[in-house]
């Protein structure tokens, strides 16, 4: 590995939660060596939106995907009619913190290069050992009119 002078600091960051921080040191010997500082908020966020996407999941583990909803009935006298009329249900809000947190993974993964697709992408891309080509080469040899 070329020391750059530039590389990530493979230590999590310490507002990280336990989840999070084991993220970062699963993630950071996949793809440490391929970042730069500059891409630590990218790490830093990845990793972050994972420690949601686990905590949300146990609290919809815990308390459901949805509860039921009661009101208390009452009369203009403030009597109580009903102290527990069934309105409905309604849906946890961490089955939308799950969802975006979800999404947000796909996103942050894709340009981390996490995914299969971004994979074959980076893999296409010129190593720095390649040949490098002249731009006359790209534009089809010395034979381009102008």
């Amino acid at each position: 590995m070329t020391i750059k002078g530039n590389e990530i600091n493979q230590t999590p960051p310490k507002y990280l939660k336990a989840t999070g921080r084991s993220m970062w040191t699963r993630l950071m010997p996949l793809i440490g060596d391929q970042l730069e500082e500059s891409d630590r908020a990218l790490v830093e966020s990845y990793c972050f939106n994972y420690q949601l996407l686990r905590e949300a999941y146990e609290n919809i583990k815990e308390n459901g995907i949805q509860y039921a909803l009661f009101k208390v009935i009452m009369t203009p006298t403030g009597e109580v009619i009903d102290e527990h009329h069934f309105e409905g249900y309604k849906s946890n809000p961490a089955t939308k913190t799950l969802s975006d947190a979800t999404a947000k993974l796909n996103m942050l993964g894709q340009q981390l290069g996490l995914s299969p697709q971004s994979r074959a992408e980076l893999a296409k891309l010129p190593k720095p050992t390649d040949k490098e080509q002249s731009m006359a080469d790209l534009l089809g040899g010395d034979n381009v009119d102008f």
